[in-house]
């Protein structure tokens, strides 16, 4: 409920201003054959090619365009090949939101009310998904800056992250030292804390607003990590998760069956609890 209007504002602006821009071009990107410059400035510009992505129903990541289009889209890929223009234009008029762009089935100009709703509304869209994952990544970094703040507080070491994987336990953190974002394995851990039994706690911190969105934040990714880092390392790495948010009762029981301690961003004192009690 905290949530200021003014984060919402400040991204419709730009939403906007990049909504605009590309529904302007939409003739000629969607001229056969295509404007190939036009559509390459369009997918090198980060607002524009995030704009043109949400013009789809429904709108579509990056990544998934790579995968739907075979390669990766770059602005010098489209530039220098005209067919691939051609076949994502092709996917964008196959994909594009009718309810927005209802004049494109008629193959008429819009009117100045159609191009004004149709403009608003895909700057809502991109607004809305860019305020969601900013708040989802502020929350995370609050609650890692929390737990930083208790371990510098009972006096450990925090110690540079390698920049590779870590393979194996003699190369994680000594008792009384962490380490912040190092990758395990194949996962990465948020922080990884030498206990003072000379075990080590790789603590992952997640944010959730939804019981649905819980499961996958929880006991997809976690569970998945922990029990990749048991395999790996043993009995030497614990997993715990720090948590915010809303999550599900009987999510949070499943992953302590896994095992996983679980932890609260309001309730950090049982961490240190936790810390302490492995004192030899």
């Amino acid at each position: 409920m905290s949530e200021p209007v003014g984060d919402y504002l400040a991204e419709y602006t730009s939403a906007q201003a990049a909504a605009d821009y590309v529904i302007d071009k939409l003739p000629k990107i969607l001229a056969s054959p295509t404007d190939r410059i036009e559509l390459a400035t369009i997918i090198k510009n980060p607002a524009f090619n995030t704009a043109l992505r949400y013009l789809m129903a429904p709108p579509i990541s990056k990544d998934d365009l790579d995968t739907v289009m075979c390669r990766s889209v770059t602005g010098t890929a489209i530039r220098n090949d005209q067919d691939f223009a051609d076949e994502l234009v092709a996917l964008l008029r196959q994909t594009i939101d009718p309810k927005r762009f209802p004049w494109l089935s008629n193959d008429a100009p819009p009117t100045d009310a159609e191009l004004n709703i149709a403009k608003i509304s895909s700057a809502v869209v991109a607004t809305c998904q860019r305020v969601q994952t900013k708040r989802r990544g502020d929350e995370k970094a609050e609650l890692e800056g929390a737990v930083v703040r208790l371990l510098d507080a009972l006096g450990f070491v925090r110690i540079p992250t390698p920049r590779g994987s870590i393979k194996h336990a003699e190369d994680l953190p000594k008792a009384g030292e962490y380490m912040v974002g190092a990758t395990l394995g194949n996962d990465n851990g948020d922080c990884i804390i030498g206990l003072y039994d000379r075990r080590r706690l790789a603590l992952e911190c997640k944010s959730s607003n939804s019981e649905i969105n819980s499961r996958k934040r929880l006991n997809k990714e976690v569970i998945k990590d922990a029990k990749n880092w048991s395999a790996q390392f043993g009995a030497q790495v614990l997993t715990a998760a720090a948590l915010r948010g809303v999550f599900k009762p009987e999510y949070v029981l499943d992953a302590q069956n896994t095992p996983i301690m679980i932890v609260w961003e309001h309730r950090l004192d049982d961490l240190e609890a936790f810390i302490e009690s492995t004192k030899l």
